[in-house]
């Protein structure tokens, strides 16, 4: 199982930015009641678009890797996340199954029925990316906080040991989607994403359809 989610997490490392620091969250640990406040302030269309900036800080090298690209969630499908610059890339995340394509050319296909880690790992990108807040409650303890009006900040840690041996934190930050998130691994290497341009919508396009077929 630890072999599976560190590959996953290795593939997709790359999720965040600002991690939020504990001292200015809410000291209340597992709060329901915060977790419906924040669930009340995301939006409620089924679709999430937008472009993305991601950096992963390795421990020990002074130099960031730095990616961009554009995602599209929907809510009750999954997650196409694809890299154009430094390399064309997509990856899609769904309920089960962690799919990473160059053009046609299929690089890695990570499916629940083949290793059941996937089931788990899949389901917290999945959650993560659809602003699904008590479904990440399953597998992480939680703290935060709510910002003005529309605002908030939630900070992360594993409740599960596979999880801790590849997760140090998770931290969220958002209004009415998530805009940034920051992931810090077990080894001490951060992973940050900062989301721009981001649009809601009811429905797929055609072409993005096809993508999750």
């Amino acid at each position: 199982m630890k072999a599976a989610i560190k590959q996953a997490f290795f593939l997709l490392s790359g999720f965040l930015l600002c991690g939020l620091s504990p001292a200015v969250l809410s000291q209340t640990v597992d709060d329901p009641a915060l977790l419906r406040a924040i669930q009340s302030r995301l939006a409620a269309d089924t679709v999430i678009r937008g472009d993305f900036t991601q950096t992963r800080q390795l421990a020990g090298v002074k130099k960031p890797l730095t990616a961009n690209g554009v995602f599209t969630v929907e809510k009750t499908r999954g997650v196409l996340w694809r890299t154009l610059t430094p390399f064309p890339q997509t990856t899609r995340i769904t309920q089960g199954e962690i799919l990473q394509k160059d053009g046609d050319r299929v690089l890695m296909n990570l499916r629940a029925d083949q290793e059941p880690a996937i089931n788990a790992i899949s389901r917290v990108l999945f959650s993560l990316f659809a602003g699904d807040i008590p479904a990440l409650s399953e597998y992480f303890h939680y703290r935060g906080q709510l910002d003005g009006d529309n605002g908030w900040q939630l900070h992360f840690t594993p409740r599960l040991d596979a999880l801790r041996a590849v997760i140090g934190s998770l931290s969220m930050e958002g209004d009415h989607v998530a805009r940034r998130v920051t992931l810090t691994s077990a080894a001490g290497d951060i992973t940050r994403i900062t989301f721009s341009n981001v649009v809601t919508a009811a429905a797929l396009t055609a072409d993005e359809r096809a993508q999750f077929e």
